[in-house]
This record gives structure tokens, C-alpha cells and sequence, in this order.
């Protein structure tokens, strides 16, 4: 029996999952393609906030997956979210991350500020990307030691590309952190809310069985574990990791081992 025929849905990574850093991984379309055939729904859910779903869900279908915006559930959503919960719509805004992400600040309605003006920051959002500096450094660090509501998409250290991993979200969060004093609140995996949306857009009954399928153990099984959710982990830098107690329900190679 193939490990799909023991879940009604799922929820499944991009990064490391679907492709590194957007070139296709062998056999994924062919599964996703195959689950739905089958009548198994999927979600894409991400904590790279750095585009938006609906380009997201642009990429899956140029690589021949089908897919619609309202199937891919990204971090960068839940934390601006979290953002407007905090501080209403409108509030003022120091952020960090992508241009894509920064379109999507302005997008929710928030103001959103320049580093010169972190003292009038409510709010402190921190996503990664390749040219963070000192001076977005010192923005962050001092809107959040006076006491802005602090927060990001997550704390994965590392995202996987082609040719190793890169530094990732986390390693910018650490460094705000270390030069601020204070914890971000995360908005993506392995909290909660980003499962949840994802279960809701999923469509399924109560009761249906939903399995997460991403390449990490702390924030795809442990997250997914949290969320009362079975983790299925492709294997990768983090699939034998000795330092974890967290141990998934499946370990597949690829997407493809869920049909084969």
C-alpha cells in the first residue's frame, strides 16, 4: 500500500520539496499530479514570504503542477496577519525582506517605514533576504528594544538551494534578537496558525487524515506535530539529525515515494 492511501489530504513544502530555489525537483509534478487524480488535495505551505501566492502558484503551474493562489498558504500571509491583529489596520511598519514581500506590506494597508523613522515603528516584521545590512540591522534591533511588537515568518537558519544551503530567515531573526534583546513572536512553522489556514484551505471534512510533507524536522514534522497533524520528511540535511527527538511518521526520498 503506498503511504498516499493512508491520508485523505496534504499539506506539503516547497522549498526542498517541490524545487531548489525554483528549478523543478524530478518527480514532483508527477506526484502532486497523480495525489489529485486520485482525489487527494493538496496545500502548499511555505515560510518564504518573499512572493506572493499568486506568483507562487505562477511558478508551480509553469512547472506543470496545477494550482490557484488559494492553494498556497505562505508565512509572509500569517504574518501579516499577525501584524494587523497586533497593531490594526494602517499601523506603522518597519519591515525586512524582498521587494516582493515589502509590495505585499503595502499591499495590507500597513505604513510602512524607512529606517530613519524606527522610532515611530508599532511594529517590527523580519523576513529574510540577500541584502540585509547593518543599517536594517540597527532600524530593526532598536525599534524592537523599544519595545515594538517584534516578529517574523520563522527561524529556519538555513533554506536549501542547488548548491547547499543558504543562510536563512533565522540567521537575520538571530541577529535582531542578539542586538535587541527580545524574542520574536513566529508567525510561520512550527506555530500553529500557518496549519491551520492550511487544513482550512484544504476543504476537507473533520475527522479527514492530513499528513505534512517538508524537509525539516523542527519546523515541517515538529510543526505538524504540534498541530495534532502525522509529518512525512524527504530526506535531506535534517533527516538523521542526532541532536533532535523528533522523529517523523514517514521518511520518502522524494514526493513520488508517496504514490510508488
Amino acid at each position: 500500500m503506498a503511504i498516499a492511501d493512508s491520508y485523505d489530504g496534504f499539506l506539503v513544502d516547497l522549498d526542498g520539496v517541490v524545487w531548489l530555489g525554483h528549478e523543478p525537483i524530478d518527480g514532483a509534478a508527477e506526484a502532486l499530479t497523480a495525489l489529485a487524480e486520485a482525489g487527494k488535495p493538496t496545500v502548499f505551505v511555505t515560510n518564504s514570504p518573499r512572493i506572493a501566492p499568486a506568483e507562487q502558484a505562477r511558478t508551480l503551474r509553469d512547472q506543470g503542477i496545477d494550482a490557484d493562489p488559494d492553494r498556497v498558504v505562505t508565512a509572509g500571509i500569517t504574518l501579516l496577519d499577525l501584524a494587523r491583529r497586533e497593531i490594526g489596520d494602517g499601523g506603522k511598519v518597519y519591515a525586512i525582506g524582498t521587494h516582493g514581500f515589502l509590495k505585499q506590506v503595502n499591499e495590507a494597508g500597513f505604513e510602512r517605514l524607512p529606517a530613519d523613522r524606527w522610532q515611530e515603528a508599532e511594529a517590527v516584521l523580519v523576513t529574510g533576504h540577500p541584502h540585509f545590512n547593518y543599517d536594517e540591522l540597527k532600524a530593526a534591533s532598536m525599534a524592537a528594544r523599544a519595545g515594538s511588537f517584534l516578529a517574523t515568518v520563522g527561524k529556519d537558519p538555513t533554506m536549501p538551494m542547488p548548491d547547499g544551503p543558504w543562510p536563512g530567515t533565522g540567521a537575520i531573526v538571530a541577529a535582531v534578537e542578539t542586538a535587541s534583546g527580545r524574542q520574536a513572536v513566529v508567525a510561520g512553522k512550527p506555530e500553529r496558525p500557518i496549519f491551520e489556514l492550511g487544513i482550512k484551505r484544504l476543504g476537507l471534512p473533520e475527522g479527514s487524515r492530513v499528513a505534512m510533507v517538508g524537509d525539516r524536522l523542527d519546523t515541517d514534522v515538529g510543526g505538524a506535530r504540534n498541530a495534532g497533524l502525522d509529518g512525512i520528511l524527504v530526506a535531506g540535511n535534517d533527516a538523521h539529525d542526532p541532536g533532535t527527538k523528533i522523529t517523523p511518521d514517514h521518511e520518502i526520498a522524494g514526493l513520488i515515494d508517496l504514490i510508488e
